[in-house]
């Protein structure tokens, strides 16, 4: 009976693992591309539309198609004109029958 439960258990891990693994790869590709247009020096005084567009074209060429990046990221400036990024989105996942996993991510990138 043991053997039963521990092998329920851990399929339920494994499941749950391979649903929630492409949602962090996913995020950090994500952080990624926000820290690259943080610290791009040639964007710094471009405006938002151009800001927008480098953000479009990055996501796809990364493969998140399936995120908007007009909606997940908020372009802003400081004080100094430095960019800042908030990267605020959620990524649900259906896990098994009415199940779903729901992931939130909410961060802010600045040089």
């Amino acid at each position: 009976m043991k053997w039963v439960l521990t092998l329920l258990l851990g399929g339920t891990a494994i499941v749950f693992g391979f649903k929630m693994l492409p949602v962090y790869i996913d995020n950090k590709t994500v952080m990624t591309i926000a820290e690259e247009l943080v610290t791009d020096h040639e964007l710094k005084n471009k405006p938002k539309r151009h800001i927008q567009s480098a953000l479009d074209n990055m996501f796809l060429t990364r493969n998140l198609a399936h995120l908007d990046p007009n909606e997940i990221v908020r372009i802003n400036r400081d004080d100094n004109g430095d960019l800042v990024l908030g990267v605020k989105y959620e990524e649900r996942r259906k896990l098994m029958y009415n199940l779903e996993i729901v992931a939130a991510f909410d961060d802010q990138i600045s040089r």
